[in-house]
């Protein structure tokens, strides 16, 4: 059989300090010895070497056999059970008998072995009115704190009295886990520890993660022989053994040599867990080495157990004045804003804004522009920072103490903003509230900077030796923003958005008014244009035309031919005109009358048209196809004015080459336009083989005074699709043009099959 130590030689180095598997030392400490056996059959699968001082047994002669060679099988038995009826990842206390000695046994399951752990039973008992005295005591703590540190406070004095340690502290961290003492307990003659703060590197952060599992830690001499663990090794799978959740685990030589430069002889550590976190440690040391008995242990792990569960009710406790303070703040507020729903950037309502969270000053950016109010820098430095905010957190809400580490404009601005509260409002909307700096000093146990030391020739890592007080001054921060505070500026963002969307909607408010003015004013000089076009500008043309007619008449004898070839053009020109005039009041009639629906039979509608142009069909030998039309809702002169336009472009537009051809026809279609949301249609088609255009020009074609062709070719005044197009869309519908060049043209217009008014 070859057996081998698992013990860990690795030397801990500058570069591997921050993996230091402490959680597999290989070693134990020595006041106590290990035994870890198989699951399946209770084999001693691993050794510690010291087992001969308690069993008269070396570790070659356990390693191997089973452990009902060495314990009574009714003891082994109740082990079983427990591993099988319970989480495996739970230290269990026992009692095991060897022969006269008695142990006090911890197991726990670790890979596939089970992990026993034994130290010498205590003959002290601790009796059941004790714990109840101790419960009571705690229950007199707790009514008469004022505040948590009060409490922490009372809880470090019973703990020393239970534990008999020399100096008892409550040990809490901050974000960062640097540690703060918040509450000491101590021997007369020792120096105080208390408000003194150490660097998060005193505990890194493997220790931290095993203070989580592992929640009470005793360490009875720092200067302790570490015991090595032994296994067989053809047999072991897995040569480390995983220590994590063992009492007596070895420590780390950096921590060791910690406590000894701290001139600390023995520890004992509680883990303070605060929403699945390390909140801090209740951390008892001695002058010399000392152990304490389990039921010891046990007692002051309650102690532990009862200020976990009241650090959630006591900090909210501490916060309940500020945050009294600061609902009463954001009422008067809500109320300033009800009242007067149009002040959301006066200064009042700024002033109030600015002290909901004590801020010293706040920033209010509406429409691109800052509204201030407090301690603040000038304008080209709070629009750097507001927009820093927008693009860098955009809607996410962001606060900080120390903005020196997050934006690079901080340290010029810091004697008025060292911190900020920034909340989005929307796209472009946002709320800064600021704190200027507040310099402060912190006792450190030493220069945290020095915290670990190396030794330039091997690089082996030294804790620090110094831990005389090291005062740091702190610049380039504000004072914290405290949970109500922060709590209470969210709250308030939703009145504040709200607020700046009602200004939004009443500036818009007063922008349709005035433009709806101006409108007014606009649509009064259009009518007041239709009168003149009606009447002032119809009348000179009719007598520029009557009166050329009345020259060729009487002097056309004598009126040589050039004259009477302008006379001529006068007259066209004067025709054309009119016809401008007609088709621009014709528009306007279209865009302004009454929208009064009625039934409009589409057959009748093109029955009249047709006939109003039965010369020119007959005269251009026209084909005409009129298939079955519907009967719609629409303004009958309107619908008439339509597809009389259509017609006549079809009539006009035609192909000397070709026997002109109109198709009307209809169908039911869904719309697949996004506006119209898949509404149903009428689909009127009006479809020649004139000249047509280019696909190009399909929407160009229905612009105001669009033409396509010049008026030596075709006669017109480039209104007529316009109107088509104006009607179509007053009926809720719309019109779309195809056109090949050469073949001809289709017009396919769409009205609401539903629509009986709008």
């Amino acid at each position: 059989m070859n057996i081998e130590s698992i013990i860990n030689e690795d030397v801990v180095s500058i570069t591997n300090c921050e993996s230091e598997p402490i959680h597999i030392p290989g070693s134990i400490q020595p006041h106590g010895f290990l035994l870890a056996v198989t699951v399946v059959d209770f084999t001693i699968a691993y050794c510690s070497e010291n087992c001969f001082e308690f069993l008269n047994k070396t570790h070659v002669e356990l390693l191997g056999i089973k452990l009902e060679d060495i314990f009574d099988k009714k003891d082994i038995l109740n082990i079983e059970q427990q591993f099988n009826n319970e989480s495996q990842e739970l230290a269990r206390p026992f009692v095991m008998n060897f022969g006269e000695k008695s142990f006090h046994v911890t197991a726990h399951a670790s890979n596939e072995v089970i992990v026993l752990e034994f130290e010498m039973f205590s003959e002290e008992k601790m009796e059941l009115p004790d714990i109840f005295i101790q419960m009571k005591r705690f229950a007199y703590y707790t009514e008469r704190a004022d505040n948590l540190q009060s409490l922490c406070q009372d809880i470090a004095d019973e703990t020393r009295s239970i534990t008999g340690y020399d100096r008892v502290m409550i040990y809490r961290f901050d974000k960062e886990y640097n540690g703060e003492v918040y509450a000491e307990s101590k021997n007369e003659n020792l120096d105080p520890f208390l408000n003194l703060h150490y660097p998060h590197t005193d505990i890194p952060v493997q220790a931290r993660a095993l203070y989580l599992r592992n929640l009470v830690r005793m360490l009875v001499d720092v200067s302790y022989t570490p015991v090595p663990i032994f296994t067989i090794s053809e047999g072991a799978k897995n040569k480390n053994l995983d220590l994590s959740l063992s009492n007596l685990r070895s420590v780390s030589p950096i921590h060791l040599q910690y406590l000894k430069n701290m001139k600390v002889g023995a520890t004992f550590v509680i883990s303070l867990i605060h929403h699945g976190k390390l909140w801090g440690l209740i951390s008892c040391q001695h002058n010399s080495a000392k152990h304490i008995p389990y039921y010891i242990r046990l007692s002051a792990h309650l102690q532990g157990i009862f200020l976990s569960s009241q650090i959630d009710v006591r900090q909210t406790a501490d916060e309940f004045e500020l945050a009294k303070e600061t609902e009463r703040k954001i009422v008067d507020l809500q109320n300033l804003l009800v009242k007067n729903q149009n002040n959301i950037t006066d200064k009042s309502t700024l002033i109030k804004l600015k002290d909901l969270i004590n801020a010293n000053g706040v920033i209010l950016h509406f429409n691109e522009a800052n509204y201030i109010e407090g301690s603040l820098p000038g304008a080209p430095e709070i629009e750097d920072l507001v927009s820093w905010l927008k693009l860098e957190k955009g809607s996410q809400n962001f606060s900080t103490h120390q903005l020196h580490q997050h934006y690079a404009g901080a340290t010029q601005i810091a004697n008025t903003i060292a911190g900020v509260v920034y909340l989005p409002l929307s796209n472009k909307n946002c709320i800064v509230w600021t704190r200027r700096e507040v310099e402060k000093n912190i006792y450190w146990a030493g220069d945290p900077s020095k915290a670990i030391e190396k030794n330039d020739e091997n690089l082996l890592l030294s804790p620090r030796k110094s831990f005389e007080i090291w005062k740091q001054a702190v610049k380039l921060c504000s004072s914290e923003w405290k949970t109500p505070e922060l709590k209470e500026a969210g709250a308030i963002s939703v009145s504040i958005q709200r607020q700046l969307h009602l200004a939004d909607l009443m500036a818009e408010e007063r922008r349709y008014v005035s433009l709806n003015e101006k409108l007014q004013k606009s649509n009064d000089e259009l009518a007041n244009m239709n009168w003149i076009s009606t009447h002032d500008l119809k009348e000179p043309l009719r007598k520029i035309q009557m009166y050329g007619s009345i020259i060729l008449e009487k002097d056309g004898a004598i009126i040589p031919d050039s004259v009477k070839e302008n006379i001529f053009r006068m007259q066209n020109s004067a025709s054309k005109m009119q016809v401008l005039i007609n088709d621009l009041l014709t528009y306007s009639k279209v865009v302004n009358d009454e929208k009064k629906l009625d039934p409009v039979d589409l057959n009748t509608i093109f029955q009249d048209i047709l006939l109003d142009f039965k010369e020119n069909i007959e005269e251009n030998n026209i084909s005409i196809q009129l298939h079955h039309l519907p009967i719609m809702y629409g303004i009958h002169f309107q619908i008439r004015q339509l597809f009389l336009n259509l017609i006549s472009n079809s009539i006009k537009f035609t192909r000397p080459e070709v026997t002109p051809a109109i198709s009307i026809s209809s169908e039911i279609v869904t719309s697949n336009k996004i506006e119209f949301e898949s509404q149903r249609f009428y689909k009127i088609i009006v479809k020649d083989n004139g000249i047509g255009f280019d696909e190009a020009y399909k929407e160009k074609v229905f612009k105001i005074f669009q033409r396509l062709h010049s008026q030596a070719e075709f006669m017109g005044t480039g209104i007529g699709l316009s109107i088509c197009k104006k009607i179509a869309e007053l009926h809720g519908g719309y019109i779309e043009a195809q056109g090949v060049e050469g073949e001809g043209a289709i017009f396919s217009v769409y009205f609401p099959v539903d629509t009986q008014s709008f």
